[in-house]
């Protein structure tokens, strides 16, 4: 079995990852904060650990480090809170739909503007002068854009285009390069940057993170118990209370420090470097094979790990049903909850091939892909 399709979720997780969640709910599954027995305070050891974790990992201060459902949980909760009636956001045109579905419903509801980068760029890829256009043609009120395209695995100029719309605020959405790519959010100028624990991040699912500079605030989208200021039918004002009601995922956040200690040992560059050297071999093969189309892939240009591509006069659904039930190769074909990105490189609507390799894949796992292709592709 050989799994290429980590641009939905990672597989394997990283080692220690199970036995931590298992030995969170055999030792430690109190309710943290809620109350002052032993197994309280084991949970709250862990939570506020894996707190420390994830901000070390990607450069960020623990006591802005939000522990929350997912990356589409933080991302809804961010565009809420910001994007009042009359608001103007300007996105790209890449965007998952975590980030379009939420704006639409904006636009609906609310009447938010919004505002969609092309560039000039085939492949779609924004630079730091196309947003900054956007933002000075009409006052602005955020900035939210991927800083990797979940098609593509292209990477966005995200520290360059926050400097180029300054001072009005940048969200990111980094559920492909956490943990797939180094991440120093203090360096990015960002006002907040959301990621989910279970992709690069080799963690659990049903968990997600929310990371917040300095000065940039956000309103709650969901209300409840924090077990602080019980005397108080209000939320609190204090992170990471005010952000984080309800009982957490208590086993999943100890299944993401696992994974968190565990990329920190050996470093994300060291891992995306392998990564890229795997990408890059597989890219390289594939253009060679008569038929096949390489979508948005550029040599040597930053890059998560992902490839998009077609075989001519394939479906894509067929191909990958055969490539899992004969070759033991599971990758994703489709949209890839991206239709937006899909129209701007020209695959809409029958998508792509996507394959996404992940810190465990190794050589023969690309050549199993690349000989099953080769196979596949004759007539």
């Amino acid at each position: 079995m050989i799994y290429l399709d980590h641009g939905a979720t990672s597989w394997p997780k990283a080692p220690g990852v199970s036995e931590a969640m298992v030995r969170y709910l055999e030792h430690e599954a109190g309710n943290p904060g809620r109350g002052g027995h032993r197994l309280t305070v084991a949970a709250s050891r862990v939570i506020e650990g894996t707190r420390e974790d994830v901000a070390t990992l990607l450069g960020a201060d623990p006591e802005r480090t939000l522990f929350g459902s997912g990356a589409t949980f933080w991302l809804n909760t961010v565009l809420n809170s910001r994007l009042k009636p009359g608001a103007r956001v300007v996105t790209s045109a890449l965007e998952h739909n975590a980030v379009m579905r939420p704006l639409r419903a904006l636009a609906g509801s609310r009447g938010v503007e919004v505002a969609v980068v092309e560039g000039e760029d085939p492949d779609g890829l924004p630079t730091a002068e196309d947003f900054m256009v956007r933002v000075t043609e009409s006052p602005t009120t955020l900035v939210v854009l991927t800083h990797a395209s979940n098609v593509t695995g292209a990477v966005l100029p995200v520290a360059e285009i926050a400097d180029a719309v300054a001072p009005v605020p940048v969200l990111v959405d980094g559920a492909q390069t956490a943990g797939s790519l180094p991440v120093a959010f203090g360096d990015l100028g960002v006002a907040a940057f959301v990621c989910s624990g279970h992709k690069g991040l080799l963690g659990p699912q049903g968990v997600g993170v929310l990371l917040l500079a300095d000065g940039f605030e956000v309103e709650p989208w969901m209300l409840g118990g924090t077990g602080s200021r019980s005397e108080s039918e209000e939320m609190p004002e204090h992170l990471p209370d005010r952000l984080e009601a309800g009982t957490p995922n208590g086993p999943g956040i100890a299944g993401l420090g696992a994974a968190c200690r565990w990329l920190a040992e050996r470093g994300t560059d060291a891992v995306a470097e392998r990564k890229g050297a795997l990408v890059q071999r597989l890219a390289d093969e594939l253009r060679e094979i008569d038929g096949v189309t390489l979508h948005g892939w550029r040599d040597a240009a930053p890059h998560t790990g992902v490839l998009s591509f077609t075989v001519a006069s394939r479906d894509n659904g067929e191909l990958a049903t055969l490539l899992d039930r004969e070759h033991g190769i599971m990758l994703r074909a489709g949209l890839h909850c991206a239709p937006a990105a899909h129209r701007r490189i020209g695959t809409f609507p029958e998508g792509t091939l996507r394959a996404g390799i992940g810190p465990f894949n190794n050589d023969a796992d690309v050549n199993a892909l690349i000989d099953a292709i080769r196979e596949n592709s004759q007539f």
